[in-house]
C-alpha cells in the first residue's frame, strides 16, 4: 500500500513539471497535495525540512523548493530545478527514501489525487 502511495506521489510530482523560463531551461515542479487533518503546519514544515536537508539538497541539479498553502488542508511543493533530466532522475531515487516517507505520510494521498486542480492563490509558507 505504501509503495503505490509513494508510487502515485512520485507521478503527481512530476506530471506537473513544465519548463518555466525557455531562455535558461529552469524547470518547476508543482506538487500539490491535501495535508492530513490530525497533523499541524509545523509538523508538515518540519517533515519537509527534513525531506530538503536530507533528500533534494543532495540531488543534482536542485535549485530551490517553496511549501505554499492554499487553505487549512490544501498546499502544494513547487521545486525548481537546472533540467527535468534531473528532476526526473530526483524523482526516480523517492521511493527509496526514508526521509519522504515520513512527509508523505503526512498527506492524504486519496485526496491528493484531485487537489490542486484550476487557478488557485496560494501563500508561501517556507522558502528552502
Amino acid at each position: 500500500m505504501i509503495k503505490f502511495k509513494v508510487s502515485l506521489l512520485a507521478i503527481t510530482l512530476f506530471a506537473f513539471s513544465v519548463l518555466s523560463n525557455a531562455t535558461n531551461n529552469t524547470v518547476v515542479e508543482w506538487a500539490p497535495f491535501v495535508k492530513v487533518a490530525s497533523a499541524s503546519d509545523q509538523e508538515l514544515i518540519a517533515a519537509a525540512s527534513q525531506v530538503n536537508a536530507g533528500f533534494l539538497a543532495l540531488q543534482a541539479g536542485f535549485i530551490k523548493r517553496e511549501l505554499v498553502k492554499k487553505s487549512d488542508t490544501e498546499y502544494a511543493d513547487i521545486v525548481y530545478w537546472d533540467s527535468q533530466k534531473n528532476a526526473q532522475a530526483a524523482g526516480s531515487k523517492v521511493e527509496s527514501c526514508t526521509v519522504c516517507m515520513g512527509y508523505f505520510q503526512l498527506m492524504d494521498m486519496k485526496a491528493s489525487e484531485t487537489s490542486g486542480a484550476g487557478f488557485s492563490y496560494y501563500s508561501i509558507i517556507k522558502t528552502w
